[in-house]
């Protein structure tokens, strides 16, 4: 689950800014696929009446943001969140326009070089800028599922941000799949707040998921799922979240 490029272009279609993140699709001429990205959102405009969000081609997806002149685009894996990706172009477009706010100072730019902003931009991908205050009391929140996993009270778990960053993950990759779909479409359909979430595997283990928000942790909002046997009763894993949320609020109260 990758980010692969990000372009910033003007709507003129000149790329005024690029960055390869990743080894594979490394090779993309930037000068080839800018005429692509003005081609398809001048069909999307005329056609479609409405300005393109998002475009998957062959396991790749395009994620589009577009703010007054300017258009900004991230290629990834199909597998990273349309949250993650949307999340981290608010970000770049936020971090963009801090330092740009006066349009003149892109009037005789080509191409921008700014080592300031490539930093900037390199935590925004990684999502380490989301999660660097908090650093500390995510160590424990990660500790503590180490703990139960040894004591077998769950057998695999996963902390998400609440923008869809992973955090930490022991879960199995289609179940940590599953869950950033679910927290995806909570997010598009606004109900970020709804209570736990169950299912059963076929396998007969037990996923139970839920969102921790601020009501208990004093402003920090994050996505927390658990995976139990097949051997644990339905009650017992709904009462195992419901102690792994006391003992998440009791670390926030530490604090």
């Amino acid at each position: 689950m990758q980010i692969h490029w990000l372009f910033i272009l003007n709507k003129g279609g000149v790329c005024l800014y690029s960055k390869s993140f990743t080894k594979e699709y490394k090779g993309i001429d930037v000068n080839l696929i800018t005429p692509f990205f003005s081609a398809i959102f001048q069909f999307s405009q005329n056609v479609v009446a409405r300005d393109l969000e998002e475009l998957e081609m062959g396991g790749l997806r395009f994620t589009f943001r577009i703010e007054n002149e300017f258009i900004f685009v991230l290629l990834s894996d199909v597998s990273v969140s349309i949250l993650f990706t949307s999340t981290r172009l608010l970000a770049i477009s936020d971090a963009f326009f801090r330092i740009y706010y006066r349009m003149d100072k892109l009037r005789d730019v080509r191409e921008i070089e700014n080592p300031e902003f490539d930093k900037t931009i390199e935590l925004i991908i990684t999502g380490a800028e989301e999660i660097f205050e908090s650093r500390d009391f995510y160590k424990k929140i990660i500790n503590l599922f180490k703990e139960m996993i040894f004591s077998n009270d769950i057998t695999g778990a996963a902390l998400l941000s609440t923008q869809g960053n992973i955090i930490y993950s022991s879960l199995p990759s289609e179940i940590l799949l599953s869950s950033v779909k679910e927290l995806e479409i909570r997010f598009m359909s606004g109900v970020m707040s709804l209570p736990e979430a169950y299912y059963s595997l076929e396998s007969g283990e037990k996923v139970f998921s839920s969102i921790v928000s601020e009501d208990i942790t004093a402003g920090l909002n994050f996505f927390i799922v658990l995976l139990f046997d097949s051997s644990v009763p339905l009650g017992m894993a709904e009462m195992n979240l419901t102690k792994t949320k006391n003992a998440i609020k009791k670390l926030v109260l530490s604090e």
